[in-house]
């Protein structure tokens, strides 16, 4: 952990519960960043498909004949009309409207009554062209085609840290979502803040050693791992409800402490020995955040159990002291002290990561 005597808190009240900051969210974080959008698996075959929003943009993720992955904005070039919802498999893409059809590679193939057009180029007309990108079995989206940051630039560092967990090779074993009273960016600050583990949890993660903690930072993206105190280290192994992960006994012991991981803008991962959890917030108002949280391991063993711990830490704790600030967040005399230099200055790096987007380009 390394000290820094400038971390300080960047955000005003106001961008915890005005819906404008909401909405400069979703037009230039969420749409200017790489987002994770599920996991490769429920894309087996081509025609298989899923949409996802990123800020006010909505994408069509499918997977083509050739077994490549492609992402297309959701919207016709004919007058605008939404495609598809939710998750299925096509052939091609026709829009309620007026049928305009498409194939899975964007084209445009069929247009009703073509006569009614005049000199219509098809091959202008095709479907807007997303990006998206597959690492370790996780999906990836940015709205634009060519992004500024590629997302080997975005992940520099990261993918090589997190490339142990071998997320491919991992299943899929529970799926949970729910909603907290809460800013987006309080559980993010509060999943990158290192000083309150002492505090909101000290019966739940009691048993690892805070001081002996590593964070590291690539980008605007953190890792950390959390080891389990010695004393603890016999018991805490028999009591796991899921199967170790085979590989993770080949690589540095910190792979099988705590991970508590941060994505930029808006994915938390946790990791340990048996797991790999997803855990991407959506906003759903400036003041209302829901939860998709994904659970990857070994099958074979209590994922319900494993949940159960899980959600007290993440739900049961991490939410519910986030929600007495938003609760105050519209005082008079809320704000922000001085925050600690080490445990609490991943925050501050967050913060300036996000300033850096909140306004988009200069001339935007």
């Amino acid at each position: 952990m390394t000290d820094n005597t400038q971390a300080s808190y960047k955000l005003p009240a106001e961008a915890y519960f005005d819906q404008s900051w909401l909405d400069k969210e979703k037009l230039n974080i969420f749409a200017g960043s790489w987002l994770f959008a599920g996991l490769a698996s429920a894309l087996p075959a081509p025609g298989h498909y899923k949409t996802f929003s990123a800020g006010f943009d909505e994408l069509i993720v499918v997977r083509d004949g050739n077994g490549d992955l492609n992402a297309f904005h959701n919207t016709c070039r004919h007058r605008g009309a939404r495609l598809v919802s939710g998750q299925g498999q096509c052939n091609t893409f026709v829009c309620p409207y007026h049928k305009w059809g498409y194939g899975l590679d964007g084209d445009l193939r069929g247009v009703p009554q073509r006569e009614q057009y005049g000199n219509l180029n098809l091959k202008e007309l095709g479907l807007h062209k997303a990006s998206v990108e597959s690492w370790m079995g996780l999906l990836f989206v940015h709205v634009d085609e060519q992004p500024v940051v590629s997302f080997a630039q975005w992940s520099t560092g990261l993918a090589d840290e997190l490339a142990a967990f071998k997320v491919d090779q991992l299943q899929l074993l529970k799926q949970e979502s729910f909603t907290f009273d809460a800013n987006w960016k309080l559980y993010i600050e509060n999943h990158i803040d290192w000083l309150h583990l002492w505090y909101v949890h000290p019966e739940t993660l009691g048993k690892l050693e805070h001081s002996d903690g590593k964070i590291m930072q690539f980008g605007s993206s953190f890792c950390s791992y959390d080891p389990v105190k010695p004393e603890h280290e016999a018991a805490s192994l028999a009591s796991n409800p899921l199967p170790d992960i085979p590989h993770l006994k080949d690589v540095d012991k910190r792979y099988s402490d705590i991970g508590a991981h941060f994505l930029f803008p808006n994915l938390p991962i946790f990791t340990g020995r048996s797991f790999f959890a997803l855990t991407d917030l959506v906003p759903l108002t400036p003041e209302k955040t829901q939860m998709n949280i994904s659970l990857l391991g070994i099958p074979g063993g209590d994922a319900d159990a494993f949940m159960e711990s899980f959600n007290q830490v993440t739900k049961d704790e991490d939410a519910v002291i986030i929600k007495t600030i938003q609760q105050v967040v519209r005082s008079s005399r809320f704000a922000v002290g001085p925050i600690a230099h080490t445990y609490e200055n991943a925050i501050s790096c967050f913060h300036e990561h996000y300033l850096n987007l909140i306004d988009g380009p200069p001339n935007a």
